[in-house]
């Protein structure tokens, strides 16, 4: 079985092998999708062939692991660090943790914000992990020591979502404010502003970088996916299609694609 309530995010290693889901049941789940898809062709076959397939030597892996976060509430956002051995997870408990999947164990665990954490992200390098919350403030933790280097404070609103650039120089965050900033990480100044979409009232908003990070996407309340061209801020495009709030969307370089969730249960 899997979980017992929504999930609030997903990501995967660069293998695509593992998934890491953080959902609202307290719990952060490592899921093989080599043996999900296993399992999935397997229920394909007729009840003879499937007993005739169980009493062969053929091993049966599981599909999932609990992973042990520690969390005390919902797990908000997670990230896979770019050594694929660990990941950050974010909770409704106002902590940020990281795990050896391999170990199953937490082998740092970040406190200082005020309220609960909504996203994380790491940077390029994978020395600093990076958190954002419902505090309203941006923080920088050092994953050896474990200690806060730096902090952001927006002065209104709720921040939901977090982004970080390739170069590791720039950073997104939305907030409740209905806005997207960009700020500039060697000086902590937010240098642009994005809006005319909706996030006021609802969990959560989040945005991405686009295309060489040369674009901004947002879902939004009012159901569509906003697009501004990051240099200038000004709106590139809205996008119809869902019949309810877009709460994510993800953009894909290989293929060229932007893809979106809704509250309408659509992709």
């Amino acid at each position: 079985l899997g979980h017992k309530s929504r999930i609030w995010d997903l990501a995967s290693d660069r293998s695509g092998r593992w998934l890491c889901s953080a959902s609202g049941d307290n719990t952060v789940r490592l899921w093989d999708v080599w043996a999900c898809l296993e399992s999935h062709e397997n229920s394909r076959f007729d009840s003879g062939e499937a007993a005739e397939m169980s009493g062969s030597n053929m091993q049966v892996r599981p599909e999932h692991t609990i992973l042990n976060a520690g969390h005390s509430g919902d797990v908000y956002g997670l990230e896979f660090h770019s050594d694929q051995r660990h990941i950050a997870t974010a909770g409704y408990d106002k902590s940020v943790r990281l795990i050896n999947i391999e170990t199953n164990k937490v082998v740092k665990e970040f406190n200082g914000h005020s309220s609960a954490v909504t996203h994380v992200k790491f940077n390029p390098v994978g020395n600093l992990v990076i958190s954002v919350s419902k505090d309203s403030t941006i923080k920088f933790w050092d994953t050896i020591s474990g200690v806060c280097i730096r902090s952001f404070f927006q002065p209104v609103g709720e921040v939901t979502s977090l982004d970080v650039s390739r170069d590791g120089l720039q950073i997104l965050s939305s907030s409740k404010d209905s806005s997207i900033r960009l700020w500039d990480v060697r000086t902590g100044r937010a240098l642009r502003r994005f809006r005319g979409y909706q996030n006021s009232s609802l969990n959560f908003i989040r945005a991405v970088f686009g295309p060489r990070e040369a674009a901004v996407f947002s879902g939004s309340e009012d159901g569509k996916v906003y697009a501004w061209d990051t240099q200038s801020a000004s709106p590139l495009a809205k996008l119809r299609g869902h019949t309810g709030p877009v709460f994510h969307t993800a953009w894909n370089d290989t293929q060229a694609l932007l893809a979106s969730c809704s509250d309408d249960g659509t992709v």
